[in-house]
């Protein structure tokens, strides 16, 4: 069997309890024998995820997300099964053992861990290039040249590509196969070039400090080239999960550097350009649009961002764009107005510290932003001019959904337009009759119907070890789906009463359905009900049946033509019907 030892991953989950690993990314607050906090996975203010210290699992009834100590942080800290193991391994002072790699997803594993290692030796060789070689000497004063000192070239790993084939050539030398370097996106062309020849290298490093892609930035003025070449997506790399920077964020973290913030900005250039001014909590996004799945990321860090990007009309509007999936994670967000045509690290440039924590300082929040916008781009000093800019500000207030607030931007936007807040309001009103109605957030699910439901809450009953909860007296044939029966053999392949739910979880990602049936709570009001309603529910799935394998048997038995076979499904008929009739559901076994 591929992965780790069933016996080694028991031990790991015993020694790192799930409340104490969860209450070291989120706070927790005990209430009974459960503890509850605010789910890191979705946007909320009342918690609704649910740690279960006895089942070893924790459930979110918002979002539905559920999972084991391993599940956590495998999400928490971006890294798969294997790695998110070797994290807890280390916080248990367990002996990572060797992961059996028969199957594809160990193979995958062992590349992975091959690519990990080029990664790691070919950023050596070009950092190795910068701060060593001779033919590093130009790079290093074109980064002198733009306020990057020394120190900040160790933090960040920064290298030199000195030509065509050199690193290729090297890492070749060293047993890596033309096939690892085109997988981690290194080499190009029939002559295996270097995909980053003749620039600055920039290492991009995951949550856990490991070099996963490369930036590489021209520095001699080269002309009719790209500025800047990024890596591809890899098997290590995914541009819309990685933000830039957390790393050496959390480092800092680590080392006592508590941050009110965090700075975004576009580039990781940028990134470089304010650590080096002093300001160590900056990440950057890793392309134009910021996905949700960067804002979780950023989520994990911090609730509030100070969005930085280039003081142009092009950052300005990926300014305004990026605010809304990291609003959608409950971020608080305000907006850097940065100088025309300046970016972050000009800014540093021409204002120096000081001058660019006063414009942190100055950030305002996004409706304020949109309204600042929409001022500059018309002005006030002509009629035409407000006109315009009231019915950018009219847009700009119509996605303000708390209408105490919108009330005092109206009062904001009267007093720099001259118009009423009474005509605003009414202009507003009549915008907002003609809207499309929104979309309904979620339809219906589909499949939940009475069966499910049961089977549901009896599985539940029976992973949280109920004392009216016996699995020996349900049958695997009384569930229709597959999902269903493969949790009822998990139980019972668990000690009676002893059952820990959260071992249902491994290296293959749960279904959907676990965390349904994790979730399933008929807030019954005494224990006398509850058994009541197992009981019934268990009733439900065997008679549905037992229902279905009368119905069978009546088609086939039409079919019959031998005198003995019909009365052997006669036989049959009467003891499934005599079955489904009995109102003890031990007779339906």
């Amino acid at each position: 069997m591929a992965g780790f030892p069933r016996e080694f991953l028991e031990e790991l989950k015993y020694k790192c309890d799930i409340v104490t690993i969860v209450s070291q990314y989120v706070p927790l607050v005990k209430k009974g024998g459960k503890y509850f906090c605010c789910c890191p996975f979705h946007n909320e203010k009342t918690p609704s995820m649910c740690v279960n210290t006895d089942g070893q699992y924790y459930h979110c009834f918002g979002c539905g997300a559920s999972g084991d100590v391993i599940t956590f942080v495998m999400e928490m800290e971006s890294v798969d099964y294997p790695e998110a193991v070797s994290i807890l391994a280390d916080k248990a002072g367990l002996t990572l053992p060797e992961y059996r790699s028969d199957s594809e997803a160990g193979r995958k594993k062992d590349k992975k861990e091959t690519l990990k290692r080029l990664m790691r030796d070919v950023a050596l060789y070009y950092h190795s290039n910068l701060v060593k070689r001779p033919e590093g000497e130009e790079a290093r004063k074109y980064l002198e040249g733009r306020g990057i000192p020394p120190e900040m070239w160790v933090r960040f790993g920064l290298g030199l590509s000195l030509g065509y084939d050199q690193m290729t050539g090297y890492m070749r030398r060293k047993g890596y196969t033309v096939e690892n370097l085109r997988d981690c996106g290194l080499a190009v062309g029939e002559s295996v070039s270097d995909a980053f020849h003749g620039r600055i290298i920039v290492p991009i490093m995951n949550g856990m400090g490991e070099v996963i892609a490369f930036g590489g930035r021209i520095y001699r003025g080269e002309q009719d080239v790209a500025k800047y070449k990024n890596s591809t997506n890899t098997l290590l790399f995914d541009k819309s999960r990685c933000v830039y920077g957390v790393n050496f964020v959390k480092r800092e973290k680590k080392r006592g550097g508590g941050f009110e913030n965090l700075i975004l900005v576009e580039g990781y250039m940028d990134v470089i350009a304010l650590a080096s001014a002093g300001f160590m909590n900056a990440v950057a996004g890793m392309g134009t649009a910021l996905t949700p799945q960067q804002a979780r990321e950023i989520r994990k860090l911090t609730d509030k961002v100070l969005v930085c990007y280039d003081g142009d009309k092009a950052g300005r509007s990926a300014a305004v764009r990026n605010v809304q999936p990291l609003a959608a994670e409950g971020i608080e967000v305000r907006v850097v107005s940065l100088p025309d045509g300046m970016d972050p690290d000009d800014a540093v440039k021409a204002l120096g510290a000081d001058g660019v924590k006063k414009l942190l300082d100055a950030a305002l929040p996004l409706v304020e932003y949109k309204l600042k916008l929409a001022e500059d781009a018309y002005g006030l000093a002509t009629a035409n001019g407000r006109a315009k800019y009231v019915t950018a500000a009219l847009r700009v207030l119509s996605e303000v959904e708390n209408a105490a607030e919108r009330e005092v931007y109206m009062g904001v936007v009267s007093a720099k337009s001259g118009v009423s807040v009474e005509t605003l309001a009414a202009e507003s009103a009549g915008k907002s009759r003609t809207a499309t109605p929104a979309k309904r957030e979620r339809e219906p699910r589909e499949g939940e119907g009475r069966e499910v439901r049961a089977a549901r809450f009896v599985l539940n009953s029976l992973l949280q070890n109920r004392p009216y909860a016996n699995a020996s007296a349900v049958s695997e044939d009384w569930f229709a789906s597959e999902e269903h029966r493969r949790i009822l053999r998990f139980v019972k392949s668990q000690p009676a009463g002893k059952v820990v739910a959260g071992n249902l979880f491994g290296e293959d990602a749960p279904s959907e359905e676990v965390g349904n049936i994790l979730a399933e709570d008929p807030a019954l009001k005494s224990a006398e009900k509850e058994a009541g309603y197992y009981a019934d529910c268990v009733t439900v799935l065997a008679n549905a049946y037992l229902s279905e394998q009368i119905k069978k048997l009546t088609e086939e038995y039409k079919d019959l033509a031998d005198r003995d076979e019909k009365a052997a499904a006669l036989t049959r008929l009467k003891t499934l019907q005599k079955k489904l009739k009995s109102k003890n559901a031990t007779d339906k076994f």
